[in-house]
């Protein structure tokens, strides 16, 4: 049987943002294999709760509640639906902080059987929680129109008329059942000389997996969620792959970064600002180093934002 690790991009830097301290409470968002929570418990007695959608995943983190015993806790569910989970946990604040990587795991793209990847030949499928629509499903029936909205939308592939054309017309010929299959009619409308910088369907299943999980609306809900429970001092660390996300992180911690005009129309013009409730830590964003990216080639396309709740 073949042993996947996964080592989380820039993890020294995102543990190092979290400035992890003893007795405060943690959440791992985007557990995977454990590294970040196996990384936060051992730098400090504190307290990790831990969340993952992936039921693949939930065994490694056994190891690790037997280990720390009540600092530590494994959920499974959504990272989107934080607010209730840390409800039902009887959270009221996040003294520490929170990390999430929105990165595939290894685990996942390793596995054929979970379809997320044209390197190894599998079904279509793409369901981090292994539930609902396949991306088998959206390939096969889905009409012309919605398959080109879905690769321009969600993974800005500037051929995705073509692309969705061409697969309309070869499913017609034979069903389109595994990774391989679609990858190569990609690579009949994107033909390109080898080696491939990025392969021609990278942005064809980026964007499949994103509409099949509803990635974009996950991490929307996620941080406006996340911001109302962290206590002053606690930082949230988010790792984004791709230009979609962090566009979106990116212009959410701007706008939770900017001093914002008070309702109070009582009081002069200079004084109806409001104080920013975040600061940015140090600088807007983080990339990985060049060793990282020469160990894993996933790396390149990382960036590590970091905020700070303020005194409020």
């Amino acid at each position: 049987m073949k042993i996947i690790t996964h080592k989380p991009v820039m993890i020294k830097e995102a543990i190092d943002a979290l400035n992890v301290r003893k007795n405060y409470l943690y959440i791992d968002a985007t557990f995977g294999l454990g590294g970040f929570s196996k990384k936060i418990l051992e730098a400090q007695n504190c307290s990790l709760l831990a969340i993952d959608r992936d039921p693949d995943v939930e065994k490694f983190s056994k190891s690790l509640k037997k280990k720390y015993t009540e600092k530590f806790k494994f959920i499974l569910g959504k990272f989107g639906n934080i607010k209730k989970i840390l409800e039902e946990e009887n959270v009221k604040h996040i003294t520490g902080g929170i990390v999430a990587d929105f990165g595939m795991s290894n685990l996942q793209i390793e596995n054929n059987e979970r379809g997320f990847s044209f390197k190894n030949n599998g079904p279509l499928d793409m369901r981090m929680s292994k539930e609902g629509m396949s991306a088998d499903y959206i390939i096969n029936f889905f009409d012309e129109k919605e398959l080109s909205n879905i690769l321009w939308k969600y993974g800005e592939e500037y051929k995705s008329k073509k692309i969705a054309n061409k697969i309309v017309r070869e499913r017609k010929k034979k069903k389109i059942s595994t990774t391989h299959d679609l990858a190569n009619i990609i690579k009949i409308v994107k033909p390109q000389k080898r080696p491939y910088r990025i392969h021609p369907a990278t942005k064809t299943f980026q964007a499949l997996r994103i509409f099949i999980n509803n990635e974009i609306e996950e991490i929307k809900n996620f941080i406006n969620a996340s911001v109302e429970f962290l206590s002053p001092g606690s930082r949230l660390v988010l790792i984004t792959f791709h230009s979609l996300e962090d566009r979106l992180v990116k212009n959410t911690f701007n706008n939770l970064c900017k001093a914002n005009q008070s309702s109070n129309r009582h009081l002069p013009l200079k004084n109806r600002m409001e104080s920013p409730k975040f600061k940015k830590l140090n600088k807007a964003f983080y990339l990985p180093k060049n060793e990282e990216i020469l160990r894993n080639p996933q790396a390149r396309s990382a960036k590590m934002r970091v905020i700070e709740r303020l005194e409020i």
